[in-house]
């Protein structure tokens, strides 16, 4: 055999193993530290390690990658992608899809960006997540039939996985931050420079040059920590149409952070009315907003700030799609925006605050007792689920692993040296049930869902793990190790005045 024939075969060989390396696994067609791209069928679909709310997931796909939230309208396509997430190095539970609802009445239910339903009945929800047989559906929905409904609605879809790579839709609130999917067919590059700075209000205007249509200005600024200019006073705007003449060459048109849909134009990054007003505008109602022309406002469109024509700066609506430069803003107080915040998780009994500092167990233990509060304890089902629910569904990012309230006991029999071991709530001085007593265990109205192990002293402060979405899992772990906590605030007369000091997702003390 030729030395020649013996390469060509093994050449045919290499290529014959990475292809069928490729079809058993989905590899990445590019990928950084906090993104990859995969290819299906022609589409690209970039996961984007990036939490954000669902509307500023849809701006960044449509403005910074020049495409939409993914559209996941097959199986096929539901299947490809909760493969791509199971192969990748992007720590990921949920990602944000392009579809969502107006709210629990809309009539029409979940629909794709392009207006195709995506189908929601009983049929559709998983009843057990180890059921094979039900991965094969499509749609699949998680099973939240017994998980209270947030404040504001569950109305945007997100991509979950159970069985490590087995698709399944996720109803959560819009306001969650999470990493998100987009689709696209191409990538298109355009140079941007800052030109003029501008401080009003309680923070900075950021003035670019560099042509973008609206959706790429918006998910310019998002993607530098601002957000498309809201402006809220005559004042800003002056000194803004002052800024944009003097700049060289000078501006005439730039894109600000308001839309129009149906004859409603909404600041996005408060979703108030561009002409409500607030406790800072300083002009009368009848006149507010500067409009160009206030007696024939286009139905849709997108706002843009125009100085020539007229002496003072006004509003005006335009297409979308046009190409022009764009203001940015920047809040420099960390006082929160207009938008109504995300409530404190609570029941009817307690408010449920995460804790995102890293405390031994002690320490978180004594930081609730400062809070007002304690440490939390699984005492029923209803609190495991409010337990895993602000674990998986808090503002910011998923939380794996907490402190809860439970301490490990050993006795010793002095007759004949048998040692039991007992889990005891500091709080109340009861016993936690466990499998392992098993008298009790029988008679207990609460089982936790513990982890089949046996106990140990070099393990004796408890911890909950949140497997999948809404499975726990209670063990015991060595007491000095760092991790989130969650405490449980009554709500009694006296404490439920001070709901307002309470920052859901961030506390610290």
């Amino acid at each position: 055999m030729s030395s020649k024939f013996k390469i060509l075969i093994i050449f045919l060989f290499i290529a014959m193993c990475c292809a069928s390396y490729r079809e058993q696994y989905r590899v990445p067609h590019e990928f950084s530290q906090n993104w990859e791209t995969y290819i299906f069928k022609d589409k690209e679909y970039l996961i984007q390690n990036l939490p954000v709310n669902w509307e500023n997931a849809k701006i960044l796909c449509q403005g910074h990658h020049n495409g939409n939230l993914a559209t996941l309208d097959t199986k096929e396509k539901s299947d490809f992608l909760a493969e791509a997430l199971s192969e990748s190095q992007l720590e990921i539970d949920a990602v944000w899809v392009g579809a969502r609802r107006e709210s629990s009445e809309d009539p029409e239910g979940y629909r794709w960006s392009r207006g195709s339903e995506l189908r929601r009945t009983a049929a559709d929800i998983l009843k057990n997540e180890k059921d094979e047989n039900a991965v094969r559906h499509y749609p699949l929905w998680l099973n939240r039939t017994h998980v209270p409904v947030p404040e504001g609605g569950a109305d945007c879809v997100a991509l979950e996985r159970v069985q490590h790579d087995k698709p399944v839709f996720l109803d959560l609130s819009c306001q969650l931050e999470r990493p998100f999917v987009c689709e696209r067919d191409a990538k298109q590059d355009v140079a941007v420079q800052e030109v003029r700075t501008v401080r009003c209000r309680t923070g900075l205007y950021h003035v670019y040059d560099g042509r973008l249509n609206w959706h790429q200005a918006a998910a310019f600024c998002v993607v530098k920590k601002m957000s498309l200019a809201n402006i809220g006073t005559m004042r800003c705007l002056r000194k803004l149409g002052l800024s944009m003449l003097k700049a060289r060459p000078s501006i005439e048109s730039a894109w600000v952070g308001a839309k129009g849909n149906l004859g409603h134009w909404t600041w996005i990054d408060s979703g108030l009315s561009i002409f409500q007003m607030t406790t800072y505008t300083d002009m009368m109602s009848d006149i507010w907003p500067p409009m160009r022309d206030r007696s024939t406002i286009k139905q849709s469109g997108c706002l843009q700030l125009d100085r020539h024509t007229t002496n003072d700066p006004v509003f005006l609506e335009a297409r979308c799609e046009r190409r022009m430069q764009f203001i940015c803003y920047k809040n420099l107080t960390g006082v929160p925006g207009m938008r109504r915040p995300i409530p404190i998780p609570s029941d009817d009994n307690y408010y449920y605050i995460l804790v995102r500092q890293l405390y031994y167990w002690q320490h978180a233990y004594e930081n609730c007792l400062k809070l007002n509060g304690t440490l939390a304890s699984i005492d029923s089902n209803e609190i495991l689920v409010q337990l895993l629910l602000v674990m998986g569904e808090n503002k910011d990012e998923p939380v794996e692993h907490i402190w809860i309230s439970g301490r490990l006991n050993m006795t010793k029999d002095p007759n004949s040296d048998l040692v039991t071991y007992a889990w005891q709530n500091p709080i109340t001085g009861k016993r936690i049930p466990d499998s392992k007593s098993e008298g009790e265990a029988m008679f207990a109205s609460f089982l936790p869902p513990w982890l089949d192990e046996e106990f140990s002293m070099d393990n004796p402060c408890l911890n909950l793990d949140r497997q999948d979405h809404l499975n726990g899992l209670v063990y015991g772990m060595s007491c000095d190790t760092p991790q989130y906590s969650i405490c449980m605030i009554e709500k009694t007369p006296t404490k439920t005045g001070s709901k307002e000091n309470l920052i859901e997702g961030n506390y610290s003390t």
